[in-house]
């Protein structure tokens, strides 16, 4: 099952790395959103879990990644934009 990001909720007003997100939404079952960091989400895509975001119509896959410092973060797969479109998501 692929599971669709909602919003995110970020350290400053207009970030530009997703590093900076504090949390993720995804819709809950029976309405309301629940909340996750980015290591958990990172966690469940590196255990299979799916995600993804959309963006002006187009489906765009999470990635997990870990920085050197071992830095748990997600973003959205390259695609044909230069921003991620996680970042474009609405706040939680």
């Amino acid at each position: 099952m692929a599971y669709q990001l909602k919003c995110v909720n970020t350290e400053g007003s207009d970030p530009d790395d997703c590093t900076e997100i504090t949390t993720i939404g995804i819709p809950a079952q029976g309405g309301g959103t629940n909340t996750y960091t980015p290591e958990r989400i990172h966690d469940r895509i590196k255990n299979g879990e799916v995600f993804y975001v959309k963006h002006n119509g187009s489906r765009t896959d999470v990635d997990a990644v870990t920085e050197s410092d071992g830095t748990k973060y997600v973003r959205t797969a390259a695609n044909d934009t230069k921003d991620d479109n996680l970042l474009k998501q609405d706040s939680c």
